[in-house]
């Protein structure tokens, strides 16, 4: 089914809303989690070279945080219900200096979505998530994702790997990202497509929902229109 649209506007019902913002907090807490884990276990050489991130900063992007952006997570409504395919950060830009309010700096923000930093971190949680269902009776108390992240994951996560062969062996469409020597494959999920009629011209696309979160709060929606090409138009959220 098309939607077509003549304003920059997208309307959203309260129960969408309402879910959104439980699931886009929940969401978040496992990103701290399991961020945390990987940087307990991994030598820091390994997490500078796997990453390419140090943690006191990447995990301060997952949060959300004043100073240097926040997070924007990418959600799909599905005919599985919401789901959600990763997440970006706004991320100071390091020529635009300090971000303090006494800086005098102009703060300039840019989207950063590295798939070492993103995507891996998907299939690491997915991965988890598979294996610890397979051996949960061995586990017990033992596991580290609890009954309420399994639910979350279940629910909200997309299935994400380093191969795609477990897609392939499941009849499954997959999106192939892929950053020098690394890929990542998701399992496709499709977006309602889109059209805008706006300025005279024409923009088809797939409507994606982006959900902020700041500090693992919710701060708003953000959605757009992405075309073909992958260019986004954002949009208004209306909620009624």
């Amino acid at each position: 089914m098309t939607t077509t649209l003549f304003s920059r506007e997208i309307t959203y019902g309260k129960k969408d809303v309402a879910e959104l913002e439980s699931a886009s907090i929940r969401v978040q807490l496992i990103y701290d989690k399991v961020l945390f884990m990987l940087h307990s276990h991994l030598p820091d050489s390994l997490w500078n070279d796997w990453i390419g991130v140090p943690y006191e900063i990447i995990s301060s992007l997952y949060k959300g945080d004043n100073a240097t952006g926040s997070v924007f997570q990418k959600w799909i409504q599905s005919q599985a219900g919401w789901k959600n395919i990763g997440c970006e950060r706004h991320c100071l830009e390091p020529s635009a200096g300090p971000a303090f309010p006494s800086s005098g700096n102009q703060r300039r923000f840019t989207f950063h979505n590295g798939i070492r930093q993103s995507m891996v971190l998907q299939a690491v949680i997915w991965s988890m998530y598979e294996n610890t269902v397979l051996f949960q009776p061995y586990l017990g108390e033992e596991a580290f994702l609890d009954e309420a992240d399994l639910d979350t994951i279940s629910t909200y996560f997309v299935p994400t790997y380093l191969s795609k062969q477990r897609l392939i062996e499941n009849g499954k469409r997959c999106k192939e990202y892929q950053e020098t020597n690394i890929r990542v494959y998701q399992e496709w999920i499709a977006a309602p497509d889109l059209v805008l009629q706006w300025n005279g011209g024409l923009t088809e696309g797939r409507w994606m929902t982006g959900v902020y979160v700041d500090h693992s709060r919710f701060a708003g929606l953000g959605p757009y229109l992405k075309d073909a090409q992958g260019k986004r138009t954002y949009m208004r959220a209306n909620v009624k």
